[in-house]
């Protein structure tokens, strides 16, 4: 088991990194488009200024993330990936915690544990994209319900095993 759980925790905890480096850029895209055009563009609010000094780099890393043209550059865009970024560190953090916990602590681990982490990970996946992109309900509510759910049985799972850990009654879910 523990081989098979931590090649689930290797993959979901990269593929949330991945997901979260997009959406930092996605907010990044958005800045630099919008400090050049558009409804960002009275006296380059959504920029430091510091980052107009960069006469070299700015350029570069205006094409780098693409901000030059495309959807997905405007203000309402940047408010919805900032929005994403509160969200993902709201859930995505307590889920980790839990993940690298879970095997460490004197808890029989169910069989269902690596399921739970996947499971976990595409469901934030699906509502990172439905959030983000697709702007469409019910799934985007149902995508994060279901995760909050596998959250709450892996936290649940862990203090009913803790409490059992003495009484010799099965923490099983």
């Amino acid at each position: 088991m523990p081989e098979a759980y931590y090649e689930a925790l290797g993959w979901c905890a990269a593929v949330l990194v991945l997901k979260n480096m997009l959406n930092h850029l996605l907010v990044v895209r958005c800045r630099f488009a919008g400090d050049l055009t558009g409804p960002f563009a009275d006296n380059k609010k959504e920029s430091q200024p510091e980052n107009w000094q960069m006469k070299f780099l700015y350029p570069v890393l205006y094409y780098a993330v693409g901000a030059f043209g495309g959807p997905y550059r405007e203000k309402e865009d940047m408010e919805r990936f900032q929005a994403m970024e509160r969200n993902a560190v709201e859930n995505e953090m307590f889920f980790l915690a839990l993940a690298i916990i879970w095997p460490v602590i004197p808890v029989d681990m169910p069989d269902w544990a690596p399921t739970a982490l996947l499971g976990f990970t595409y469901l934030r996946f699906i509502h990172f994209t439905l959030y983000c992109f697709i702007k469409v309900q019910p799934w985007r509510a149902i995508s994060w319900t279901v995760s909050t759910i596998v959250l709450n049985a892996m936290a649940i799972n862990i203090l009913l095993s803790l409490s059992n850990k003495n009484t010799g009654v099965s923490s099983e879910l």
